[in-house]
């Protein structure tokens, strides 16, 4: 019988990491600089093995090629097959990030993937008076945004943002982003990796060397008509027992804050189910047993799992298609 997987985490040093994930989360990485955690994936480039349990050591893509719609759900499995869709990291940006931007599904399969990358941000802490960049400013034109590239001046027509603990930006495909310096962030998107780098900050490795910039694949994707707004995360259920946040709703996959007092019973649909505690700790009850869920872990509820219950006080994100 399936029961909720956990998998290890992969880690990814990258120049503008840190040690805030193993700080905040209370994990002995033994890295330096870690910028990124995959939480769940199923990619090439890394793939999630189950860390307990009778399936301890499998990878996700060999769950997926064994249980199917079991793991996947039903309408999700018949349309993406064994192609698990979600890639969830955790991102410690110590240093800014490079302003980029991802190309839809459309311009991504054109190129040879699978799909593009929307993605969302959850930010889980952030430094005082920290910024991201969201957007390019809504008078700019292709022609300026070009011109400012072509200038070495880009950073004047960026849109930025001010972030705390809690914020949330959904960041779709064409929209130009960046994360700055001071920021851990839950992400959330389309199984891709592909990003086009517009500026790095004049940043340079030991050699002297820049990291490659990819201006012409952005400009065929840069959504200039993209609207600067933030997620307003109505909430859809409050009670003595726990309150419910809509995070996001989108065809690429839905997000829900789940805050948990005492005892949450989930509602069943037809799709695998992701939950990240992001706070606390507590234990969940389904069909076949129990399972604790700390703060850090990020769990896969297989679709064929059904119902089960969840008693603690934690704060959780609620990913499902």
């Amino acid at each position: 019988m399936l029961y909720p997987l956990k998998f290890n985490p992969i880690y990814k040093q990258i120049i503008w990491g840190g040690t805030n994930i193993s700080r905040y989360f209370h994990r002995d990485i033994g890295l330096d600089k870690v910028a990124e955690s995959w939480e769940l994936c199923c990619r090439v480039d890394g793939t999630s093995v189950v860390s307990s349990g009778k399936l301890k050591g499998k990878s996700l893509s060999c769950l997926i090629l064994m249980y199917g719609d079991k793991i996947l759900g039903g309408t999700t499995f018949r349309k993406f097959g064994a192609h698990f869709p979600l890639l969830i990291k955790i991102i410690d940006a110590n240093e800014n990030l490079s302003v980029q931007v991802h190309p839809g599904d459309a311009y991504a399969r054109s190129n040879g993937e699978k799909n593009g990358k929307n993605e969302l941000w959850y930010v889980l802490e952030a430094r005082e008076n920290a910024e991201i960049v969201y957007g390019i400013k809504q008078e700019e034109t292709k022609e300026e945004f070009v011109k400012a590239i072509s200038e070495n001046n880009i950073a004047q027509t960026l849109n930025m943002e001010n972030v705390n603990a809690g914020d949330v930006f959904y960041v779709p495909a064409g929209k130009v982003h960046a994360i700055l310096g001071g920021i851990l962030i839950a992400e959330i998107q389309q199984n891709s990796n592909t990003t086009y780098r517009i500026f790095d900050w004049n940043r340079v490795d030991r050699s002297g060397k820049g990291r490659t910039l990819n201006i012409s694949e952005a400009l065929d994707v840069i959504d200039f008509n993209s609207q600067n707004k933030r997620e307003l995360c109505p909430q859809i259920a409050d009670n003595k027992d726990y309150c419910t946040n809509a995070v996001l709703r989108s065809e690429y996959f839905n997000i829900d804050r789940i805050t948990i007092h005492h005892s949450y019973i989930s509602a069943w649909t037809d799709s695998f189910l992701v939950l990240m505690c992001i706070k606390g700790s507590g234990v969940v009850y389904y069909g076949g047993g129990t399972c604790s869920v700390i703060l850090g872990e990020t769990v896969l509820f297989p679709a064929c799992i059904g119902e089960f219950t969840i008693d603690g006080d934690m704060t959780l994100l609620s990913i499902y298609m």
